[in-house]
């Protein structure tokens, strides 16, 4: 039997300082974790056996774990340079990781951290299903695998598809649509609400800014729990889906997310995470074959709806 020993150094800096700084480097049961008070995890950088946190407005003194592990060698830590500290994880062979973020600490467990319904890792950072209570299979089975009852106005739910071709226009879909409804909407990662706003296209929506410099738009929503500024958890309810708003025309969650500003497929990342899992991966393919035959049909409803008028 494996055993997993390991020493703790506590890295608390003189309260006097009014930088921000690291207070406890912690491993058990494969899991770091960070204690801080202020840092910004900035970027994690994937080398072939190491592992490489940046905190950003951070400071510290240097540390090292001495660690007996099957994969880990050692965990280290320094400052980098005034103001960003570099936490290095050193494995002897391949590894997973995540990285679950909350107040004051950071989480990183090797290789993901134990819950049912993280959907993607962006930027090392987990990322929760945004809908309440919803599994991978119901998320995939709502979203890519479903055929819109009204498929020329309102378009197939996957990231670049046409919207607004009926009325002769050109526009890519920038996110990802889950047809729910009567539902409550969650944050999908720890972060700042930095919009609450309407438009005609969104209706009410709702933006996150999350660490490594990342968001995430709530869009479609009828109602919304929380105000700009405000800090949310993952999993914490910030909206509700109550019938069509917007220029949706059945109800549904536009779920967006932006890295450095422009917006990403999350189906490549959604499909990295659960690539060990058969039955998700063989379910998103059947979907995607499905998804080629249905926007030929669509295609060909929107040139006869266009013919018409």
């Amino acid at each position: 039997m494996n055993k997993t020993i390991c020493f703790f150094i506590i890295t608390l800096l003189p309260l006097t300082s009014q930088a921000n700084y690291i207070e406890n480097v912690l491993f058990a049961k494969s899991v770091i974790t960070i204690q801080h008070n202020g840092c910004y995890l900035k970027q994690s950088i994937e080398e072939k056996n190491k592992l490489i946190l940046i905190l950003d407005n951070c400071r510290a003194t240097s540390g090292k774990l001495a660690i007996l592990h099957p994969n880990i060698t050692n965990i280290h830590w320094a400052q980098h340079d005034k103001k960003t500290v570099w936490i290095v994880v050193t494995f002897l062979n391949n590894y997973n990781f995540g990285i679950n973020v909350s107040k004051h600490q950071y989480k990183v467990c090797l290789p993901v951290c134990e819950k049912s319904n993280w959907l993607l890792k962006i930027n090392g950072i987990l990322l929760q299903i945004p809908v309440q209570n919803m599994s991978i299979n119901d998320f995939i089975d709502n979203s890519i695998g479903i055929l819109p009852r009204h498929l020329i106005k309102d378009g197939l739910p996957h990231f670049g598809s046409k919207r607004d071709d009926w009325q002769g226009k050109t526009r890519k879909h920038r996110g990802y649509d889950i047809y729910v409804n009567n539902i409550n909407i969650v944050a999908a990662a720890y972060g700042k609400v930095t919009k609450v706003k309407q438009s005609k296209r969104a209706g009410l929506y709702i933006k996150l800014h999350h660490e490594t410099q990342f968001d995430t738009l709530y869009v479609h929503l009828k109602k919304a729990l929380v105000s700009e500024g405000q800090i949310v958890n993952a999993g914490d309810v910030i909206g509700k889906i109550d019938g069509p708003v917007g220029n949706a025309i059945a109800a549904q969650l536009h779920f967006e997310i932006k890295s450095n500003g422009k917006s990403i497929d999350p189906l490549p990342l959604i499909e990295k995470f659960y690539q060990l899992d058969r039955e998700i991966i063989n379910k998103i393919t059947r979907y995607k074959k499905l998804l080629i035959k249905n926007i030929r049909i669509r295609d060909i409803q929107v040139k006869t709806f266009i013919n018409s008028q």
